[in-house]
């Protein structure tokens, strides 16, 4: 029975012993390090492996230095100005990652020839995967902005002016009597207008001019359209024509045409808003003017003068901000080393 246990124990020594004193080869290779330049390696160790090291440069020249790097820790071994390095013993103290960093300083390459065996502590850890891998991780981050929006729109009317009423004379009597055959009157639209009005009624007799600034009222006719369609989608004929007997003519200028016009020189007009042997109408501008414009009024009538009243409204768009916060994403991405035992 004793004879039994003795083989035993000495079976189980001897394989042990085998295990320990196997070296495993990890890396038998040849390889070339540019001038200045640093060549790196990675290979995965078990704690207690026994890696012996052999290094040598084919013609003999000087490395720079040698270095063995725990990955993401400290410093296993190092050595300078390395010509060769003979069956070098390092003792792994923790499974991990372990870099080989050769660097050469000098201005010529280096013809490198290195090997790498390793004794395993124990039998159950010959398999151990050596081969290093890499992957690429990401990492997403959150900043946070405010930024504006529209909450809800709508539409209102607003006034410019209302029914002004102005007496224009005829060119004969503005000459021969006084008075003005021209007259002019300026405006300054509101922001954020999308559509803006004018209606013009045009009388001799100037006691039914007092009669029609009674029946007009551009801003409340207009928000009437405004408020039952819920939109601009109304057309110009939906307003209420105004009255009138007798022509005028009314011209859209801008502040350099004003004073042209009113010294009857030769003045540009916007047609989109011009309208020449008029008794009455309502006019639909859809361009919007950001500088103060004008409306001149001149009578074409060499005989008599008019009186002439005159309103002007506009439709803006009115809006509700809110504030929203927005989270935009920022993604970094890293590369890591691992093993897959």
């Amino acid at each position: 029975m004793k004879q039994i246990y003795l083989l035993l124990l000495l079976f189980t020594f001897s394989t042990q012993l085998k295990a320990e004193t196997s070296p495993i080869n990890v890396a038998d290779l040849n390889f070339r390090i540019a001038p200045m330049s640093t060549h790196h390696m990675a290979y995965g160790f078990a704690e207690g492996d026994k890696i012996i090291i052999n290094y040598s440069e084919e013609r003999g020249k000087k490395l720079k230095n040698f270095e063995i790097i725990e990955y993401k820790a400290s410093k296993v071994y190092s050595d300078f100005n390395v010509i060769t390095i003979n069956q070098k013993e390092v003792v792994i103290k923790r499974t991990g990652i372990y870099i080989f960093k050769f660097e050469n300083t000098s201005l010529a390459r280096r013809i490198c020839n290195f090997k790498i065996d390793r004794i395993p502590v124990s039998e159950d850890l010959i398999s151990f995967n050596t081969t290093v891998k890499e992957r690429t991780l990401t990492d997403t981050t959150y900043t946070v902005r405010q930024e504006e929006y529209v909450k809800s729109e709508s539409y209102k009317v607003k006034e410019v002016t209302k029914n002004q009423h102005f007496y224009v004379n005829s060119g004969s009597n503005a000459m021969f009597k006084g008075g003005k055959s021209r007259v002019t009157l300026p405006f300054v639209l509101p922001q954020n207008t999308v559509k803006w009005y004018y209606t013009v009624s045009s009388f001799r007799d100037n006691d039914l001019i007092e009669s029609t600034n009674e029946q007009i009222n551009l801003v409340s006719d207009l928000s009437s359209l405004v408020d039952s369609t819920g939109s601009l989608g109304f057309a110009i004929d939906q307003l209420a024509t105004p009255p009138g007997a007798d022509y005028c003519d009314v011209y859209l200028l801008d502040h350099s045409n004003n004073s042209l016009f009113i010294n009857k020189d030769a003045f540009k007009h916007y047609p989109i808003g011009t309208r020449e042997n008029i008794i009455a109408a309502n006019v639909e501008i859809t361009s919007e003017f950001t500088q103060q414009m004008y409306l001149g009024i001149k009578n074409p009538d060499s005989m008599h003068g008019i009186n002439v009243l005159v309103s002007i409204a506009a439709i803006v768009k009115e809006q509700e901000i809110g504030i929203k916060e927005i989270k935009e994403p920022h993604i970094t991405s890293t590369k890591e080393l691992y093993l897959e035992n």
